[in-house]
């Protein structure tokens, strides 16, 4: 359930009834003699049209009411976890993994769809406001911020014991090996190098 999922499903599927009614309509207007034959073809571009702007819809309808009717919560992004089966304009879709205290202050552990194959907005380290409705999880802000939460330390530490601080979770300054581009990376991840295509990995070491 994600506003852009919603939009991008309402525009696909407008742009096909748009299309339907401008090619077919005018044909059926001017008499065409098998109107019929012509009617038959144009259905199938609406009825997609119109499933593709429904989901949508949905999709839009259900986080308006997970917003107004589930629970919120504040968590820490502390991976980034990509889909296997999943692909939105070409690319995995990617899921944030969130750490935070339920409503009995014990920690969880939750994977939350971004509706992209992006990280764009969303950093390691940072914190994201998420919220459960009927047991699933939507990102309800439209990026994550870097403010303090109460108890956020041990959020990250029960996470990565070699961390000792949210910091050393953040992208910092790292270059790539093999062209000398300079790359933001995490400690201990692995990023593909934009400009040379190699895989290098942040070695720094946890203080």
């Amino acid at each position: 359930m994600n506003n852009f999922l919603g939009l991008f499903f309402m525009g696909f599927g407008g742009f096909w009834i748009i299309i339907s009614s401008a090619v077919f309509i005018p044909l059926l207007a001017m008499g065409v003699d098998d109107s019929a034959a012509v009617a038959l073809m144009g259905l199938p571009f609406s009825l997609i049209g119109i499933g593709f702007f429904g989901v949508g819809a949905y999709i839009l309808f259900q986080r308006k009411m997970a917003i107004k009717y589930g629970i919120h919560y504040y968590g820490k992004i502390v991976s980034y976890q990509k889909s296997d089966t999943v692909r939105v304009n070409n690319r995995p879709l990617l899921y944030l993994e969130v750490r935070y205290y339920d409503q009995n202050n014990i920690i969880r552990d939750v994977q939350v769809s971004t509706g992209s194959g992006s990280a764009r907005g969303y950093n390691l380290g940072e914190t994201v406001h998420i919220c459960e409705y009927k047991g699933k999880f939507i990102i309800a802000g439209v990026r994550s911020e870097n403010r303090r939460i109460p108890g956020e330390e041990n959020l990250i530490m029960t996470y990565n014991s070699r961390a000792t601080s949210i910091d050393q979770l953040r992208p910092e300054s790292y270059y790539c090996p093999h062209c000398g581009a300079n790359l933001m990376i995490p400690r201990g991840q692995t990023v593909k190098c934009p400009y040379c295509d190699s895989f290098v990995t942040n070695t720094r070491q946890f203080a």
